[in-house]
């Protein structure tokens, strides 16, 4: 038995090839040097860890501004300077490197910029770029992105395709001028009062892609056009990394905002986007990992962070998760606060969110998977957040809730039998105003949901009750949570009387077990683990570590089009050794390659926190 806030977290590598069986030398840690702050502690340890590895990217002293010859852009808001502005972007990346400069001044720009290696587009205080609303000037079709399946369509307005070392800066204004142009492709929102109009339909093009994607049609036959009326996204970084956006403000986007797909290391921080068209997404992270989401205004028309990883048959077959993102300090102003989903199918891993505020809302939080949609949401940590009273919209009231978790979101379409799985998730120091359903969460029969922590949160009143619909509430905590100042009472598993939830005087550690993990067998078969622990109450607390068996997940991922089975390759748990399980830190030995969950446990006697770890062996 030992006390909270006595450790300190040791290993903190993303990718370790670890060069001999029982090797925990000094070189493969690091420790977090301030450990006495206890805000960044426990399972919030790790968010220090993530930052730390985060780096925005730097450019040479060198500077192509637009306006110089041999570019001769012109400053007048109808003169095409994207073919200006493409060739400096082309040349400085040719030159090593640097910044192309956009001086004060409207840029009318009929097309895409490609975005290329090395480059910094940056704009000037008082510049603008006006993109085209010439639907044809965007074509010869690029591979993107569209809802969780790949396909050819009309290029983004910024895209960036394997690029490195990429970013968009400055104080200027990218429009996208997409209101009474790509926006008018399905009944769009309209700005009074933040109401949305009624009735969207996405129509047969949408059930094409759809079908496209769980038909595994190759991917050179995905090819839209204006028939196809697959609205773009403003800027879209694909499988790329070292990535920053800073101080613009974005405004009216075609379709999402801010895309990255398949990306890592980004840094976006001191901006705003304001676009309330519909889907307008602030800022939709797929597939992408270590995200830091810092200073930013959002006044969009729908969810303003969304967190995916892939659905239907081709996400099941990439299973590409999307982990390890810190959002700080940010101001939701429309419409929607957090989404994690809908399109998850591999996975969203370790989200931490705090010290935001949000106003004039349509939703709070809104966590979303299905069968076809959905996999494991695991580690998600919020706190010190204060929302006002959600935005009366009459025509969308379904969706006027303040936090709503939901396993049975929209399941048209193919069923996997995956069934998904929230847990692991805190939500701390929340305070929200009113709201039509105040508190939603939805499991199901076979997979409730459990192993979540409210603590310190205090809610509106709203027109209906709070629901609770497969809940296993014996894995989950309420401490200090009230609805108008009262205790939270509920609708249980559709009954049709209000039950008192039970408020608990404790709720379990708080646990971070170490970092993801790359091994190569070649290179010898042990890892070391440490992790950090806080207990709220300081109960004594002791360390189980385990392996967690594959088929404590949904693993079968149905057959492909040739029938073939596609599964997610969990490698043989009981084959994993510990050289002690009952300690904070230990080696763990991998005897064959394959995908491993780690998870400690740590009980403080009364309670079960845990984290776990993914550990990827390699032959």
């Amino acid at each position: 038995m030992v006390n909270a806030l006595q450790y300190t977290l040791a290993l903190v590598v993303v990718s370790l090839i670890v060069a001999g069986c029982t090797d925990s030398s000094t070189d493969n840690k690091q420790t977090i040097t301030d450990d006495k702050d206890p805000n960044y502690r426990g399972s919030w340890a790790q968010v220090p860890i993530i930052l730390s590895r985060i780096k925005a990217p730097s450019f040479p002293n060198r500077t192509l501004i637009i306006t110089d010859t041999p570019y001769s852009a012109i400053a007048d808001g109808s003169t095409d300077a994207r073919q200006a502005i493409q060739n400096a972007i082309i040349d400085v990346s040719r030159f090593g490197g640097g910044t192309v400069s956009i001086p004060r001044g409207k840029y009318y720009v009929d097309g895409p910029l490609t975005l290329e290696n090395n480059v910094n587009l940056h704009l000037q205080e008082g510049s603008e770029l006006l993109f085209s609303s010439n639907y044809d000037s965007y074509l010869p079709q690029v591979l993107t992105r569209y809802e969780g399946t790949d396909v050819y369509n009309f290029s983004p307005l910024i895209y960036a395709y394997q690029k490195k070392n990429i970013a968009i800066t400055g104080k200027g204004t990218l429009n996208g001028q997409a209101e009474n142009t790509w926006s008018t492709w399905v009944d769009k929102a309209s700005q009074e009062d933040l109401r949305r109009v009624p009735g969207s339909v996405k129509g047969e093009w949408e059930k094409v892609v759809r079908n496209m994607n769980n038909d595994n049609v190759p991917l050179f036959k995905r090819r839209f056009d204006r028939s196809g009326n697959l609205r773009t996204a403003f800027i879209l970084f694909y499988d790329s990394e070292n990535i920053l956006l800073e101080g613009v403000n974005i405004i009216d986007s075609p379709f999402w905002v801010n895309h990255f797909y398949m990306s890592k290391n980004i840094t976006i921080r001191n901006m705003t986007m304001t676009s309330l068209n519909k889907n307008n997404d602030g800022i939709d992270i797929e597939s992408s990992q270590d995200v830091y989401i810092h200073n930013v205004d959002f006044a969009t028309g729908d969810d303003c962070i969304s967190i995916k990883s892939g659905r239907d048959l081709e996400g099941l077959q990439k299973m590409i998760p999307s982990k390890n993102i810190v959002v700080q300090n940010v101001r939701f102003l429309a419409d929607d606060t957090i989404a994690l989903g809908s399109e998850a199918s591999g996975g969203v891993r370790n989200i931490f969110i705090e010290n935001s505020e949000g106003t004039h809302l349509r939703k709070g939080f809104y966590f979303k998977a299905n069968k076809n949609r959905g996999s494991h949401f695991e580690h998600i940590r919020m706190r010190n957040l204060t929302y006002g009273d959600l935005a009366d919209v009459p025509e969308n009231r379904r969706k006027l809730s303040m936090i709503e978790v939901t396993t049975n979101y929209d399941s048209t379409g193919v069923e996997y039998n995956r069934d998904p799985e929230f847990k692991d998730i805190r939500l701390e120091n929340f305070i929200g105003g009113t709201s039509i359903n105040p508190l939603t969460l939805e499991g199901t029969d076979k997979i409730p949901l459990k192993d979540f922590v409210f603590d310190n949160v205090h809610l509106s009143a709203g027109e209906k009750p709070n629901a609770f619909n497969f809940v296993d509430l014996a894995t989950m905590y309420f401490r200090n949570v009230t609805v108008d100042n009262s205790p939270l009472e509920a609708f249980v598993d559709g009954g049709q009387d209000s039950t008192i939830i039970p408020q608990s005087t404790n709720t379990p550690p708080d646990v971070y077990a170490g970092e993801e993990n790359i091994l190569s067998l070649s290179h010898g078969n042990s890892l070391t683990f440490s992790g950090d622990v806080i207990d709220a109450e300081n109960d004594p607390m002791t360390f189980q570590w385990e392996a967690v068996p594959a088929n404590a997940e949904a693993v079968s991922m149905g057959e492909d089009a040739n029938g073939k089975n596609v599964n997610y390759p969990f490698g043989d748990a009981s084959t994993v050794r510990f050289s002690n399980p009952t300690a904070l830190a230990t080696d763990a030995t991998f005897e064959k390659p394959g995908t491993y969950r780690l998870r400690l446990n740590v009980n403080d006697g009364q309670a079960t926190g845990y984290h776990t770890v993914f550990t990827e062996v390699r032959l």
